[in-house]
């Protein structure tokens, strides 16, 4: 794993060894990622450019990369709608409520009839055992300002308590943009399903995630043919 660390206000970008000093400069080098992970950064000049949001897009599109979209508390993905990463994104976002919704009591994922199916919410081997867990599962007590799903996107995961006029708030929602994948995550709560258990939840699930988004890459690199499976399972 490689990571940027972003420092808004601060005069350079964070962290050490293992750190990447600066976004890679040329699509040549992001080339290099199977999978790239936004967490809660947007467009200004301490953080991304509209050219590295092309760029991002391209990787996607054309070199069959995934992409995980990762709002937080600061609303920095709004600035993201922007630009050409806009196409993107699998939910629409409320563009009056930019910090999400919080909570004190927390909230509970409940998997949808796709998501059930899923091999990325699979944390138990059987779907009953699997649906327990989903239920166990420590809760979030922020979740971003979604709206709705778009259509020809797949929902895996929606907020169990909490709904609009469109339903129930979409939170694990994925889709398929040129050769690559998207999946955006709605809440930054899912470090806290190691409670008690370390990583054997957590590491799962980002670890199925991204070889979903990181096989059908390599699986033809060097090839000038691919195949979709579809479903995956």
């Amino acid at each position: 794993v490689s990571c940027l660390l972003f420092h808004p206000g601060l005069s350079k970008v964070g962290g050490g060894k293992g750190y990447l000093p600066s976004f890679p400069a040329t699509l040549e080098e992001l080339a290099e990622y199977d999978v790239v992970f936004l967490g809660d950064v947007g467009v200004n000049d301490s953080e991304l450019t509209p050219e590295q949001c092309r760029m991002i897009k391209g990787l996607v599109q054309s070199q069959a990369s995934g992409l995980i979209l990762m709002p937080g508390l600061r609303g920095g993905h709004l600035s993201l709608l922007d630009t050409e990463l806009a196409e993107f994104y699998p939910v629409v976002l409320d563009p009056s409520q930019p910090k999400g919704w919080g909570s004190r009591i927390p909230a509970q994922f409940e998997l949808t009839e796709a998501g059930r199916r899923s091999l990325l919410t699979k944390l138990e081997d059987s779907e009953e055992a699997n649906a327990s867990i989903w239920e166990s599962l420590p809760g979030f007590q922020w979740y971003a300002p979604v709206m709705r799903s778009k259509a020809g996107t797949e929902v895996l995961a929606s907020h169990k308590s909490e709904s609009n006029r469109y339903g129930r708030i979409p939170l694990i929602v994925t889709r398929s943009y040129g050769t690559g994948k998207v999946l955006f995550m709605g809440t930054d709560g899912a470090w806290r399903w190691r409670e008690g258990v370390e990583d054997k939840y957590h590491y799962r699930f980002w670890s199925q995630v991204a070889r979903w988004m990181a096989y059908q890459r390599n699986i033809a690199r060097g090839e000038r043919m691919r195949l979709f499976y579809s479903p995956d399972r």
